[in-house]
C-alpha cells in the first residue's frame, strides 16, 4: 500500500483528499500545516501532496526542507495551489495541481509519479545509468513529464 502525505491547512479539503485517497487503496496521512508536514515527511511517505499557502511554513518552505535532507530528497512532491502556480513551476517539483481539480486529475498526477522508477537524488548519491550515450539521471530525463502534469488541472 503506497503512503501519501497530504499537507493542507484547510480542514475540509485535507479530509476530503484523505478520504478519497483511502477509498482508492492508499494509506493517506494528513498534516494541517507545513511544520507538521515536515515532521511527518520523516516517516518517508511514497509521495507528498502539499498546498502552497499555509500558516507556519508554506509549501515552498516545506519543499525546500524535504529536498535538503538526504532521507527525504527523492520523495515525489506535488504542489496543489490555487494562486501560486508560476512560483511553484520555478521550483521543479515533481508535479503540480491547480485547485480545484477533479479526483481523476489528482489520481493521474499521483500515478505518474508513483509509476516512475525510484531514483536516488543525485545530489546525495551517485546514480548508475547504463543507458547509451546519455549520462543523465532518470529524473533528469523525465523532467519534461513534470511540466506536462502542470497542465492537467489548468482550467
Amino acid at each position: 500500500m503506497k503512503k501519501i502525505l497530504v499537507i493542507e491547512d484547510d480542514d475540509l479539503i485535507r479530509e476530503t483528499v484523505l478520504e478519497l485517497l483511502q477509498s482508492r487503496g492508499f494509506e493517506a496521512v494528513g498534516a494541517e500545516n507545513g511544520k507538521v508536514g515536515i515532521q511527518l515527511a520523516a516517516q518517508i511517505p511514497d509521495l507528498i501532496l502539499s498546498d502552497v499557502m499555509m500558516p507556519e511554513l508554506d509549501g515552498f518552505e516545506v519543499f525546500a526542507a524535504v529536498r535538503s535532507h538526504p532521507a527525504t530528497a527523492s520523495i515525489p512532491f506535488i504542489f496543489m495551489t490555487a494562486s501560486e502556480m508560476e512560483k511553484a513551476l520555478e521550483l521543479k517539483a515533481d508535479g503540480y495541481l491547480k485547485k480545484p481539480c477533479s479526483l481523476a486529475e489528482m489520481l493521474r498526477a499521483i500515478a505518474a509519479q508513483l509509476e516512475k522508477p525510484t531514483v536516488a537524488n543525485p545530489k546525495y548519491q551517485k546514480v548508475q545509468d547504463n543507458s547509451p550515450p546519455s549520462n543523465l539521471s532518470l529524473r533528469a530525463r523525465n523532467q519534461k513529464s513534470r511540466f506536462e502534469i502542470a497542465s492537467v488541472c489548468w482550467q
